[in-house]
């Protein structure tokens, strides 16, 4: 009925699973090269064992180890290719399905003694294997970009009231894999004129784009198309609507949408909390000697207290005090009220520019972490005053305050910072509410050293 190339379903799995396989493989290896040349031996760690394990036995090792991580990535849904989800996403996925084979093949090995296995490639080949399998799918990404743009995986015919928003809104993004062919805006009154329509174009996929009152109305509609090989989806507010982790559950046999649920609620708020306390607790220690000496610059260079303290709004609305070192004058606000920071801002101190230029200002902040005030990776803070003006003017506002507070997030490594229009950060920020994961929250903070290192969008 259709005129997919089912093929293409096939080929991306198999080309993603072959290189995984190999990259996984080859990671195993080289952590072995690594680990037992004489560069290592003479500079970190002697070896623990009397003699050279064989290379023999690594070799038929790191085929076994790859192919089972693949295949347990592959029976998680990993290689699933159907719609085109984002970058990020799927580099999230892989690695917290990568990570979880890698845990549980590691502790399963530790039952077995007819061979002993250094941990150290162990270690390495984890590090060496995730680095690869970033790698891998952005390669894949990019790829799959251009080939979706010409040969797209699903033509879809988009119907209903809010079918023409829909269409648009897909049309301005092809990287989905999806090619829209025509569109009907009451295919209801004319079931002839739809089935005319489908037996010519031949799409594969159905979009329902009814409002969640009209569910009905789109029900009769896929009544009308009952025995076409088609895939149904339903689109309900495609101009504003955030489903978030949108899915099909059920409750005592009754088929139940969820709409939204809690990110870090259960163990996934224990690993994020735990993951902060941890880090930030690390890091403490670790720049101790820098946070002493930048309280000692403050101190020296300008009149005023070193930490600067605000109040802003966290999780679950509720305000706490920021900590920052001080960086302006103290009367900075004293004509102006409320505002925000801009580039080449008069009331920064000499002292405070520089320490904006590379974020070391809100190094404080740490302590607001380890105390649970805010998180390592979350929304950015608003003051109140600015919270009371957002959430009635921005949509989905409010949604920032369901996780704690960032000392960065998703909005500020894509570029939005103090001066970006707070509708699009809302909508970045929301989106990270939405789709939280501690792969995520790594990528975040690698990507925001990134930044820092660079002085980007720093004022």
């Amino acid at each position: 009925m259709t005129n997919r190339d089912d093929r293409m379903l096939l080929l991306w799995p198999l080309l993603t699973a072959a290189l995984d396989f190999g990259v996984l493989t080859g990671s195993f290896m080289l952590s072995y090269q690594i680990r037992f040349s004489q560069w290592f031996y003479d500079n970190i760690l002697r070896l623990l064992f009397p003699m050279e394990p064989p290379w023999s036995m690594y070799v038929t090792s790191a085929f076994i180890w790859a192919a089972i991580i693949v295949l347990s990535m592959a029976f998680s849904g990993v290689y699933k290719v159907s719609f085109r989800v984002s970058t990020t996403h799927e580099i999230a996925f892989t690695l917290y399905r990568y990570f979880i084979g890698w845990a549980v093949l590691s502790a399963l090995l530790f039952f077995y003694r007819e061979l002993e296995y250094s941990r150290l490639v162990a270690m390495i080949s984890l590090f060496l294997g995730g680095a690869g399998l970033i790698l891998i799918r952005l390669i894949i990404s990019a790829i799959r970009e251009k080939v979706f743009r010409r040969n797209p995986l699903h033509r879809a015919l988009v119907v209903g009231p809010l079918a023409d928003a829909l269409s648009a809104r897909l049309e301005n993004n092809p990287r989905t894999g999806l090619v829209v062919i025509g569109t009907i805006t009451a295919p209801e009154r004319d079931e002839k004129g739809l089935n005319k329509f489908i037996a010519k174009e031949t799409p594969d996929t159905v979009i329902l784009a009814y409002p969640f009152n009209e569910f009905s109305v789109a029900r009769s509609v896929i009544e009308m198309l009952e025995g076409k090989r088609l895939i149904f989806l339903y689109a309900p507010e495609p101009a504003g609507f955030s489903p978030g982790r949108l899915a099909t559950i059920t409750l005592a046999g009754v088929p139940v949408i969820r709409l939204r649920e809690d990110p870090v609620a259960g163990w996934n708020g224990l690993i994020k909390r735990a993951f902060d306390i941890f880090v930030s607790g690390m890091l403490i220690v670790l720049t101790s000697p820098i946070l002493t000496a930048l309280a000692l610059a403050v101190k020296f260079s300008s009149p005023g207290p070193v930490i600067f303290r605000q109040v802003r709004v966290g999780l679950d609305n509720r305000p706490f005090t920021i900590l920052k070192y001080r960086s302006m004058r103290t009367d900075a606000e004293a004509k102006t009220g409320p505002v925000w920071a801009k580039p080449g801002d008069d009331r920064t101190t000499k002292v405070g520019a520089w320490l904006r230029r590379w974020s070391l200002d809100e190094l404080p902040q740490l302590f607001n972490v380890f105390r649970g005030d805010m998180s390592l990776v979350g929304p950015r803070p608003e003051r109140p005053e600015f919270v009371r003006q957002f959430e009635g003017e921005v949509p989905q506002y409010n949604e920032r305050h369901r996780v704690r507070a960032g000392m960065t997030g998703w909005a500020q490594v894509n570029g939005l910072r103090g001066q970006a229009p707070i509708e699009q950060r809302t909508r970045y920020d929301v989106y990270y509410v939405e789709n939280w994961s501690l792969g995520l929250d790594l990528m975040i903070l690698a990507r925001t050293l990134v930044a820092v290192v660079a002085g980007r969008d720093a004022y």
